[in-house]
């Protein structure tokens, strides 16, 4: 029960009480859970889609988003400013880390958030609403499989170490089918190549990461959650294209 209450507070938003005290081995317990944290984000962008009879549907695509921001705190989204930043700077690796290590926010950064909210936005407008509910668990999945395979790139301790170093191929594989799972239920076996498209991308930007900075870090993870979410949506909108 602490470790999921760990996992709540710090990866969303949602105000509930954790009166322990941090025990890092309890954060370490419920890295396994963080699909589990995903399904939770998706029922909650699910709420738009109850009124999509009543709404259009750009208006209700811009909601679920919304509604993901708030849960979230931007808290990946920040990741993923940060890692724009760094690795579109052509630094060598230790400058990268200053960069992204720096709390101010630079002009790839910024491209980057613009980039990202218009893209989730417009494809999801096209796609079955209902799917929704796949995307943050797909994204957290992704997470898993990429700190499955890398090193901690940072020296010292943080969350970010804790759980790239404790995120081994046994959370991984749980992660995978976990979504693989909820993908079959909401859509159909077929619809599992989309999954393969997305977790493809999701190992070929982690390797590209891996050769700039030696490894992942927390902010590198949070671009993972928001980069594969992407990759997710277009290759739903495109499955959707074909299957029609």
């Amino acid at each position: 029960m602490k470790s999921i209450l760990l996992m709540i507070t710090f990866f969303t938003r949602i105000p509930i009480r954790y009166n322990y005290e941090y025990i890092e081995k309890d954060f370490i317990r419920g890295i396994k859970l963080l699909p589990l944290i995903g399904l939770l984000i998706g029922a909650a962008m699910y709420i738009p889609v109850l009124f999509q009879n009543v709404i259009h549907g750009p208006i209700m695509a811009l909601l679920a988003w919304v509604i993901y921001i708030c849960i979230t705190g931007g808290l990946h989204i920040d990741g993923l400013a940060d890692t724009f930043d760094g690795i579109f700077s052509n630094r060598d690796r230790e400058k990268i880390l200053e960069i992204m290590k720096d709390s101010r926010i630079g002009t790839f950064g910024v491209i980057g958030i613009f980039l990202l909210l218009i893209w989730n936005v417009v494809f999801t407008s096209y796609i079955d609403a209902k799917f929704i509910i796949l995307v943050p668990i797909v994204g957290r999945s992704a997470a898993m499989l990429s700190a499955s395979i890398s090193k901690y790139a940072r020296e010292g301790q943080g969350m970010g170490k804790a759980f790239v170093e404790n995120c081994g191929a046994g959370e991984a594989i749980f992660a995978i089918i976990f979504s693989c799972i909820f993908t079959i239920l909401l859509l159909n076996l077929q619809a599992l190549i989309i999954l393969i498209i997305t977790y493809l991308a999701v190992l070929i930007a982690t390797k590209n990461i891996k050769q700039k900075i030696g490894g992942m870090t927390g902010d590198t993870i949070g671009f993972m959650i928001e980069f594969s979410q992407g990759v997710f949506i277009f290759a739903l909108y495109l499955f959707n294209i074909f299957a029609s």
